[in-house]
């Protein structure tokens, strides 16, 4: 039986796409055998542990900022390379797969020292500090972005592979009526789709709140599926419904895909998955990246959608009532002209690569 590793977590940007290689590596290996050596923060228990696979939470934590997180950074570190070691050696894995951020780097170097297939995921136009000291021990980074290449360093740009970033298939067939079951919508109105990222995007969710006024003349075309961790969730969703608009809010959503099917304009973040899954769904959008990046990381992964008219990148001026008058001028529009809106749609369209999962997979298991 084949063994392979995923290497990586701390949040579900990470996951996720792992997740979505594994699902196509099993259909090409069904008895393969998948271990996740993961972080030990709670999403990832909450993401992996009802899934069919192996985990092995590794005590890695972020590169430090602090002179006070230098020794756990380096005990974390010491710990994990000795795990990486261990395992490597107890379960030979036919390849490693890192899925980016710190808890990628001890498997994937101790990989490289034993000569294992090796690669990671490098989906963000940009890629963090911790990529960037991976590169050099990966045999290949796959990207979602051809102009990520120019990002490393000359002498590694052979290694990068742009296939985009993986997706489960679902995302690429979810049917509009069965998602307008699912989250209770009403299949006679348009849907407006709100999320981004728990309390990171409390300041979209509260804009939005306040622009239950401007919302009201168009109760009778549109409607609100809110996916938020907001404290204020309850408010916004009543003053939302006091304007006379369909609302459904949501804490989770597990079924993204189906979400999005019942969507026809999305107002989010621009993390490297979203995009992604925006491109691969041909939905239009209006994107407001999230703005404590220094490397302005989420407006770069929005660019290509932008560029091509299916997306709308405005900045998040990190206050809600700056944040309203800006929707206000830039989505409202979009939300009252249907021809605005059906352009976006049209240009959103083939924007995708729905393959990415199944093309990692398959160089994994050595057909690529």
């Amino acid at each position: 039986m084949s063994v392979y590793i995923f290497a990586g977590g701390g949040t579900g940007g990470h996951l996720y796409p792992g997740l979505s290689v594994a699902q196509e590596l099993l259909a090409i290996e069904p008895q393969a055998h998948l271990v996740f050596a993961c972080s030990e923060r709670a999403i990832d228990k909450k993401i992996l542990e009802s899934l069919p696979y192996a985990m092995a939470p590794q005590p890695i934590r972020p590169l430090p900022h602090s002179p006070g997180a230098v020794w756990p950074f380096i005990t974390g570190y010491l710990r994990s390379r000795k795990l990486a070691r261990e395992m490597l050696a107890d379960l030979k894995p036919t390849a490693v797969l890192g899925l980016g951020g710190f808890a990628a780097g001890p498997m994937l170097v101790q990989a490289a020292k034993r000569g294992v297939r090796r690669g990671f995921l490098n989906p963000d136009a940009v890629p963090g500090k911790a990529n960037q000291m991976l590169a050099r021990h990966a045999e290949l980074i796959f990207t979602q972005f051809e102009s990520t290449t120019q990002t490393f360093p000359a002498p590694l740009r052979g290694k990068v592979r742009c296939v985009g970033c993986p997706l489960r298939p679902a995302f690429a067939s979810a049917d509009r009526a069965a998602g307008a079951q699912l989250f209770g919508l009403r299949p006679d109105r348009r849907t407006l789709l709100i999320f981004g990222g728990s309390l990171l995007a409390e300041s979209i969710s509260e804009a939005i709140g306040a622009l239950a006024a401007d919302l009201a003349p168009l109760a009778g075309q549109w409607q609100v599926l809110h996916i938020t961790g907001s404290p204020k969730a309850d408010a916004i969703e009543a003053n939302l419904k006091s304007a006379g608009l369909h609302v459904r809010t949501l804490k989770y959503c597990d079924r993204m895909e189906l979400a999005y099917a019942a969507a026809d304009l999305v107002l989010a973040r621009g993390g490297a998955g979203t995009v992604a899954e925006l491109a691969v769904t041909g939905r239009p959008s209006v994107i407001l990246p999230y703005p404590h990046h220094k490397d302005q990381q989420q407006k770069l992964n929005a660019i290509e959608l932008e560029q091509a008219h299916a997306a709308l990148v405005v900045n998040d001026l990190k206050d809600p009532a700056a944040n309203a008058a800006t929707l206000r001028e830039k989505m409202l529009p979009i939300l009252r002209d249907p021809s605005v809106l059906a352009q976006m749609q049209q240009s959103a369209a083939g924007l995708g690569k729905p393959n990415a999962a199944k093309t990692v997979a398959q160089w994994m298991v050595g057909q690529g």
